[in-house]
């Protein structure tokens, strides 16, 4: 599933390249998804509409429209969202088009079809349940040691869960939190409550800097994952324990160990990550 720093990726991208331009059209080759497309509603809201800003709540995408309309996005499994010329041929599984002003058009894919697609009032927006529960974005300067330090210190969750809860910080997936985890020198297992608040504030900042520095090289190449503009992630490429069991740490040389908590793999270094 893509995380933060992909959706990320892609809404950059989006901005960069239909924030301005006009809904023509829109074409629904598919209603099947996670939730069912509802048709009707794209065709009535976004026609005629101008894409005015494209931002990312979680993991999430959230395009803007004039006159107060709202798309809500997520890629679920193996979605895309590609900007291409009009005239291109469609895919097997390009499911929802949007015809572009300047000849272009915003295709939705998704294989699996895990993804969501759906045209908002504002108002249906504010009030949307899949929003309400959301934690802090990691990224957001107030979302710093001394605002989550209480929560913290309250919790019993190994730490490495507590990052992946979504109610307490969002978009925190499993890669990222185990490279945060590394670079922090923080066992996965270790309870969260049991930290002290200096190491929360060093693993918070490692958290930041590991899902900024997936950013700006593109995200983490992971199965079906491209941007807007159908190009991979590389980030992958430098990923110190992720994926890498039994292979030397690059600190200390021991073997990269892999374990399972909450259904999910955790990979740390036992010599750099000590309980």
């Amino acid at each position: 599933m893509p995380e933060l720093p992909e959706v990320e990726t892609v809404c950059r991208g989006l901005q960069q390249t239909i924030a301005g331009k006009q809904i023509k059209a829109v074409i629904v080759r598919e209603t099947r998804l996670r939730k069912p497309v509802m048709s009707e509603k794209l065709y009535r809201l976004l026609p005629g509409k101008n894409l005015q800003r494209i931002e990312r709540r979680a993991k999430y995408i959230v395009m803007h429209l004039s006159d107060s309309v709202i798309v809500l996005a997520h890629l679920g499994m193996s979605g895309q969202i590609v900007v291409q010329p009009a005239d291109e041929q469609y895919r097997k599984h390009d499911h929802i088009i949007a015809n572009l002003s300047e000849g272009l058009q915003m295709r939705f894919h998704d294989p699996r079809r895990f993804g969501l697609f759906e045209a908002l009032t504002v108002e249906e927006f504010e009030k949307h349940p899949r929003l309400q529960h959301l934690g802090l974005e990691p990224l957001d300067k107030g979302t710093d040691a001394e605002q989550t330090w209480s929560h913290v210190r309250q919790s019993k969750k190994p730490i490495k869960n507590l990052l992946m809860d979504a109610s307490f910080i969002v978009g925190v997936g499993n890669i990222y939190a185990s490279e945060a985890l590394f670079f922090a020198g923080v066992h996965p297992q270790k309870i969260a409550g049991k930290m002290s608040k200096k190491k929360w504030q060093e693993l918070l900042q490692q958290v930041k800097t590991v899902l900024a520095k997936a950013i700006a090289q593109g995200g983490t190449t992971l199965n079906d994952f491209v941007n807007s503009q159908g190009e991979s992630g590389y980030f992958q490429l430098e990923l110190a324990v992720y994926g890498r069991e039994n292979q030397t740490c690059k600190t200390c040389a021991k073997p990269i160990k892999r374990i399972v908590q909450s259904g999910r793999s955790s990979f740390y270094c036992p010599g750099c990550q000590r309980i």
